[in-house]
């Protein structure tokens, strides 16, 4: 990773608590997996301030990739997360969308390699229902907050781990994250 890229996300964990960032250490382990899988095509649900997106765009730079990032925030988060994304000079690889999933989903791609879920917690049963058909086969989900948030994620993790086709497991890192494969 490039030095100027690193101070950028070195700058941004400063204000982790603030914008409710997952922490340095699930943030390379997505990018890791992101780069190791050889995705291409990335939706993130709940931009913030770009921290999460610009370590998936950064995995997704090496294959020429692209990441579809929503926030449903206009006043703060999305123009933040705008102006973090120019500062981490990967905007090529990252088209930024204000508003609400699962409406504000893009009809293209038609399909995603990888979704990473990180907004509002009871609103993940809705967006597996709208995306579960537009994630190719091994493919994969990653939600966030599994442990911090165990109840508002129920419903989700009963739903995702009870669907046919999808292998879950769950990983003890940051806030706890629950890894869904498609087969």
């Amino acid at each position: 990773m490039k030095k100027a890229l690193d101070d950028l996300l070195k700058s941004l964990e400063e204000t982790q608590s603030k914008f409710w960032n997952i922490s340095r250490v699930t943030a390379l382990f997505i990018n890791t997996i992101v780069k190791e899988a050889g995705y291409k095509t990335a939706l993130e649900i709940g931009t913030s301030n770009g921290y999460s997106g610009i370590w998936i765009a950064e995995a997704l730079s090496h294959v020429d990739g692209h990441l579809y990032t929503m926030e449903s925030h206009r006043k703060g988060r999305y123009s933040l997360g705008e102006e973090n994304f120019k500062k981490s000079g990967l905007q090529k690889y990252i088209t930024h969308i204000l508003g609400h999933a699962p409406e504000a989903i893009p009809l293209f791609p038609e399909t995603f390699d990888f979704i990473f879920l990180d907004a509002t917690k009871e609103e993940y049963v809705e967006h597996f229902d709208a995306l579960e058909g537009r994630i190719k086969k091994g493919g994969m989900i990653v939600a966030d907050n599994l442990y911090s948030h165990p109840v508002p994620l129920k419903p989700f993790v009963d739903k995702i781990k009870s669907t046919p086709g999808w292998e879950t497991c769950e990983i003890e890192i940051g806030t706890g994250l629950l890894i869904a494969t498609k087969n």
